[in-house]
């Protein structure tokens, strides 16, 4: 009789993976990112020269190397995982070239010494077993050392630190279960900072110079899962 209510029992009780349809899946990973690319940036000009007197004018651009890393959480989901990461990047030099309005000279421009940490959130929707396809963006700081140069009346320096964005998306492949490398496409924004003019002859103020930076990125991106337990399995 008990053996009879035990095998009743058992048939009208919901298994493991019913009662939680998230049983089957992968848990939590910890990981860390290698990242290089291409960042082809442009620096918007703006604020007056009190000087020439004039508005400042015009467009920088330039491309270069940025390179930095990551560290974050992959949290499984039915189709694929959210990725949450704290990322830093530093970006190469900008040189370049802007106007003011309603005067021949131009200023030289160079914003050196890019940097960016943001707090990301991707969403990995797998493809097949190996490749997935990947979608989000991130906020955080950002800024560079700026320097500018009308050659005539006025110059300033100045380190830019302004909030910044990034959204993007891409593809993975995952090359084993704890290695997986993407190639992907970020545009990446910083706010409008002020840099002072200072009259190239007194010393005294001659207005400001304000810049905002963009940029286009493709980034390549190497990442380890565990990498701890990748260590320890070298041993």
């Amino acid at each position: 009789m008990f053996a009879g209510v035990a095998v009743a029992l058992s048939a009208t009780l919901p298994s493991a993976s019913a009662a939680d349809p998230f049983a089957d899946l992968e848990p939590r990973r910890w990981y860390v990112s290698g990242i290089v690319g291409g960042s082809f940036m442009t620096l918007s000009s703006g604020g007056e020269n009190t000087l020439a007197p004039a508005a400042n004018t015009g467009r920088a651009n330039g491309g270069g190397f940025t390179g930095g890393g990551a560290i974050g959480l992959a949290i499984p989901v039915d189709g694929g995982q959210w990725r949450t990461e704290i990322e830093g990047r530093q970006r190469a030099r900008l040189a370049g070239q802007t106007d003011f309005v309603g005067d021949p000279f131009f200023y030289d421009v160079q914003a050196a010494d890019g940097w960016s940490v943001t707090a990301n959130l991707w969403r990995d929707i797998a493809i097949t077993e190996r490749s997935d396809f990947y979608v989000g963006g991130g906020i955080g700081g950002g800024g560079y050392r700026l320097s500018v140069d009308d050659r005539v009346y006025a110059s300033g320096y100045y380190r830019v630190a302004e909030f910044a964005w990034q959204a993007g998306g891409g593809l993975i492949w995952n090359a084993s279960d704890r290695v997986a490398i993407d190639l992907g496409y970020r545009f990446f924004a910083l706010d409008t900072g002020s840099t002072p003019l200072a009259d190239s002859l007194s010393g005294g103020p001659a207005g400001a110079y304000t810049s905002s930076l963009s940029a286009s990125e493709v980034l390549l991106t190497f990442r380890i899962y565990e990498p701890l337990a990748v260590l320890r399995g070298r041993r």
